[in-house]
């Protein structure tokens, strides 16, 4: 980002004034902050929407799900639905941006999304559902590990990012 300095010479001030206010209003400006970029947080998430696939695979198999996209839509229990997927690869783009400000949207935008995924489980029946083998419940217990442990690492990647004063 370009800073210029805004410099008002006039009579009554001496070049030394001037010079003090150029050097103000120039510290007031706001500075593109940047931090060091990191794709832990979309790795993990790259892992969790391969889960997802798998799940909606083992959900079709045991005729839980008639097909792959209602298995990922939003009443499958063993993936999560395809446009919240395709929100949360590009919010883990996003929590890996070297801009300060996109890594804390993308980051705290995306814990609170998988927070909110594994939460909602509990809501609509998804983890009471008893249709689920033992097998798919241990693959139900492993997808949403796998989403707590990813949405811990965005929140870390905010914390970091939100602490930062590199510039």
């Amino acid at each position: 980002m370009v800073v210029k300095r805004l410099v008002v010479f006039s009579s009554r001030n001496s070049p030394k004034d001037d010079k003090e206010r150029a050097m103000t209003v120039a510290s007031q400006l706001p500075r593109v902050t940047t931090v060091a970029p990191s794709r832990a947080v979309l790795y993990g998430l790259l892992a969790v929407a391969a889960l997802s696939v798998g799940g909606a695979v083992i959900s079709v198999a045991g005729d839980l799900s008639p097909s792959l996209l209602d298995a990922m839509g939003p009443d499958g229990r063993l993936s999560i639905p395809l446009p919240m997927m395709v929100a949360q690869v590009a919010l883990a783009f996003a929590a890996g941006s070297p801009r300060r400000a996109v890594a804390l949207i993308g980051s705290g935008l995306l814990a609170a999304a998988l927070l909110a995924g594994v939460v909602s489980g509990f809501f609509d029946g998804g983890y009471a559902d008893d249709r689920l083998t033992a097998v798919e419940r241990v693959y139900q217990v492993t997808f949403v590990g796998t989403l707590a442990v990813v949405g811990v690492m965005a929140a870390r990647r905010f914390w970091q990012v939100l602490r930062s004063t590199s510039a």
